[in-house]
């Protein structure tokens, strides 16, 4: 097997421009924030993003108008922290294409990648004004065993996942302490994966346990080691809840326009 450790910067530099990037994690919780903190600086434009619960580490990509379209169910800091300003201020100038669906639905586009099929069926989307509202993304078809109208959504299949995980071995096995989200399925559905980790560990640690193996080395391209790299945002079991300074740091950053000095402090406290 191959040794896939990198520093941080060598592994952004993967990532181009126009790419489709999955990112791992779910609003507040386990985002991959290190990494999309450092891909914020390099300038990329054309970043394509998809997530059924978005949050800070997609936000700052936003924030620094690297990105032109985002699929999503939920995108936001809940209740806490509120909307996302870097999202919210490039959908409102007209910058984001804002690809809206059900968290269910953004799931089914990535199991459909997952699969290597063009599109997949989903329920709980009938009569929804989503539909029309994206046609790139939603259309309704007759099912071919019956006349009865079913929707379906475009598989979604990056280029990149990005994934926070807790612990992984230098090949590039990974164990997610908590809950999973769709981190899993985003790693099946792209072409490769960049793991940003807390701790590298043993890879006997695996062979002992291979069923709490969450992402398997043969989908990695990449493992970065970088303890808090949830921060602000919160990973189960380590810090179990965001910090609340950190994060209105963040949003005062876009509000104000100085996201550089936020960034640079970012990479200079590691949070």
């Amino acid at each position: 097997m191959k040794k896939k450790v990198m520093r941080m910067q060598d592994a952004v530099s993967l990532v181009k421009e126009g790419q489709l990037l999955g990112i791992g994690g779910n609003s507040l919780y386990r985002n991959p924030s290190a990494f999309c903190f450092e891909l914020a600086k390099r300038g990329l434009k054309g970043l394509k993003l998809c997530g059924t619960s978005h949050g800070i580490a997609s936000d700052v990509l936003c924030a620094v108008d690297s990105v032109e379209a985002v699929y999503f169910g939920f995108f936001g800091f809940e209740i806490e922290y509120g909307l996302a300003p870097g999202m919210r201020k490039g959908c409102q100038e007209g910058k984001i294409r804002a690809m809206e669906g059900s968290c269910p639905a953004i799931a089914a586009a990535l199991r459909g990648g997952a699969a290597g099929v063009p599109f997949v069926p989903v329920s709980g989307m009938s009569g929804s004004q989503l539909i029309a509202q994206s046609p790139e993304m939603f259309q309704i078809m007759e099912s071919p065993f019956g006349r009865e109208k079913i929707v379906v959504i475009k598989s979604l299949a990056p280029d990149w996942a990005i994934i926070h995980v807790h612990e992984a071995d230098e090949f590039g096995n990974a164990r997610i302490d908590g809950s999973l989200f769709v981190d899993p399925l985003h790693a099946r559905a792209a072409k490769k994966t960049i793991l940003t980790v807390e701790k590298i560990i043993s890879t006997k640690t695996f062979t002992d346990n291979p069923k709490l193996t969450s992402i398997p080395h043969f989908l990695v391209e990449a493992v970065v080691e970088a303890p808090g790299g949830a921060k602000p945002g919160c990973c189960y079991g380590l810090y179990d809840t965001a910090d609340p300074a950190g994060m209105k740091k963040y949003q005062q950053a876009v509000k104000d326009g100085v996201l550089t000095d936020f960034l640079h402090d970012a990479a200079t406290t590691g949070a």
